[in-house]
């Protein structure tokens, strides 16, 4: 039986301004109140856009070590 860390985990990592690579990251150990979703087709946001293209969304949100594009963390 395959574990999570067997499963490919292909991501879009921003690393600078327009320099956006394609990685296999590995799946992170879970805790007791997380959950792991495996996600489909999906769409660019426009904030991930001006992150590729500026390095920056909104002034304030400054790209400074590389990031998953797309990556959310959720608090409910």
């Amino acid at each position: 039986m395959a574990t999570d860390s067997d499963r490919p985990n292909l991501s879009a990592v921003l690393h600078a301004k327009m320099d956006l690579r394609m990685e296999n990251r590995e799946i992170p150990t879970l805790g007791d109140e997380d959950v792991l979703i495996q996600m489909g087709p999906v769409g660019i946001c426009g904030s991930d856009v001006k992150y590729w293209t500026h390095g920056y969304c909104s002034g304030v949100f400054v790209l400074r070590a590389p990031m998953v594009l797309g990556e959310s963390i959720f608090v409910v």
